[in-house]
């Protein structure tokens, strides 16, 4: 078992960042899912280009699922966790980490995936699906699995297992890892959840083999867990008293997203990295860390008798209602109730806006020319209401292609700068030159659109633009 230790998680964009404080980095942690690619035909390949960047790095490396979480009903993708395996067998990454939360909901067709990862129900039938669904992901890794502790912005309930209760009941039944966001777990006590120590208290420590740190910010009342900079002050306190305490831990990671890498000062980054190093170090030797030694154990946390919706119905109702479908009942009722609810309908709904315009670009900015914010607002909110949530972005950009051409907003040259951003989109996806046909001058529209203008007057004929990388 090699030592790790400090460093970051890796995100496009960070590479200024890591390359300031590569003297530094002793772990490098890597998210399978940015280097996927989904293919035409419905299977997923690997950018070895940017793997092979990443060789380059400097430390360990560790692999940090984020699509594919193992606390709800449905299994885990098998096709996704046999990726992740194949990478861990190429990066030699001692062990995986995935989430202990749900993103799909639903058996087979009818299923439906959320667009965020949300929280499983938290009572022993809870953990029992959780533990099995954890395990089948366990058993088809060539590495170990550590599963995170999530967010979780509704309201705590009366026939619910602790936050710290459920997660202890799934990795001893399991005999999995955990992995300790400490920023995940202050915000749950920041919006009103178990208060962290409390929570600390009640989970198996020597479990805990990794810990993330991270930034956030208020909106709308509730703290989010937007990994959005660095740590604040409150964070690194708290993580100066738990990080002694984990006999086991054996890496900590400063967690951030691509659209604030940009803003983040190398300088401070180091000196965190220096701080974190300072507080904690990993032991030569710890008694017990042979991970295979985690074998599942009996739970006390399972053991206590709950009534309430039992976990497909939360599943079902909670992700309806994220995803803004009508959806009745009691169950719905209530937590249509909780304004965490609002919240996350308003979370995944600007993820797949953001999506879309990262995919769609000149797409998106034609229909923001044309119908204003207000009008695009509305088409999305058609769209998201008739379709729910793909995984990969650049699926979600096929799937609303699809519903502006059966819609057809009253938007000119739409059809033309639709064919030619998807025509770009599949040369990025394979890079494979593609060949598209126009009815209007590329070059017209595209120079316009380019300065944040519509097109006077553009040239119409027949026109065949061959795309390359």
């Amino acid at each position: 078992m090699t030592g790790l230790g400090v460093g970051l998680t890796h995100v496009p964009g960070a590479e200024p960042i890591l390359e300031a404080c590569a003297d530094l980095l002793e772990v490098v942690e890597i998210e399978p899912q940015a280097l996927w690619r989904a293919r035409p035909d419905g299977t997923i390949g690997c950018d070895e280009e940017a793997l092979r960047r990443l060789a380059d790095l400097p430390g360990a490396r560790l692999l940090h699922g984020v699509g594919n979480p193992v606390g709800g009903c449905r299994p885990p993708d098998p096709q996704h966790t046999a990726l992740v395996g194949e990478l861990a067998g190429r990066l030699r990454a001692p062990w995986v980490s995935e989430h202990l939360a749900f993103n799909r909901t639903g058996r087979g067709d009818e299923g439906f995936r959320t667009g965020f990862m949300l929280p499983p129900r938290q009572t022993p039938e809870g953990v029992r699906r959780s533990v099995a669904s954890v395990r089948a992901m366990a058993g088809a890794l060539p590495v170990p699995l550590a599963v995170e502790i999530g967010a979780n912005y509704l309201r705590p309930r009366a026939d619910e297992l602790s936050d710290g209760r459920f997660a202890a009941g799934v990795a001893e039944g399991a005999g999995c890892g955990l992995l300790l966001d400490l920023h995940n777990v202050l915000a749950n006590e920041r919006n009103g959840r178990a208060p962290v120590a409390r929570l600390i208290d009640e989970l198996p420590l020597d479990r805990v083999w990794e810990v993330h740190l991270a930034g956030g910010f208020e909106h709308r009342g509730y703290w989010l867990d937007a990994h959005s900079g660095l740590p604040d002050e409150e964070l690194l306190a708290l993580a100066e008293r738990v990080l002694p305490r984990l006999p086991a831990l054996r890496a900590v990671l400063f967690e951030v997203t691509g659209s604030t890498v940009p803003g983040l000062d190398p300088q401070a980054v180091r000196d965190l990295l220096v701080r974190v190093r300072e507080q904690w170090r990993p032991q030569p030797s710890v008694a017990g860390w042979a991970l295979e030694a985690l074998v599942p154990t009996a739970s006390p946390a399972a053991d206590r008798a709950a009534g309430g919706p039992d976990p497909e119905e939360w599943e079902h109702v909670l992700g309806a209602l994220t995803i803004g479908r009508a959806v009745d009942g009691p169950l719905a009722r209530e937590l249509a109730a909780d304004p965490a609810v609002a919240l996350l309908r308003e979370l995944v709904t600007e993820f797949r806006a953001s999506a879309l315009a990262g995919t769609l670009v000149h797409t998106v900015r034609l229909l923001l020319l044309t119908l204003g914010e207000a009008g695009v607002r509305d088409l999305l909110d058609d769209y998201t209401r008739s379709h729910p949530p793909e995984l990969f972005a650049t699926d979600e950009a096929a799937a609303f292609a699809a519903h502006l051409r059966r819609t057809r907003p009253r938007v000119p040259w739409l059809a033309d700068v639709l064919e030619l951003d998807l025509g770009l989109v599949r040369v990025r996806l394979d890079d494979t030159p593609r060949t598209v046909r126009l009815g209007t001058d590329p070059n017209d529209l595209l120079a316009a659109l380019g300065a944040g203008r519509l097109p006077v007057d553009p040239s119409r004929g027949s026109f065949v633009v061959r795309l390359t990388v």
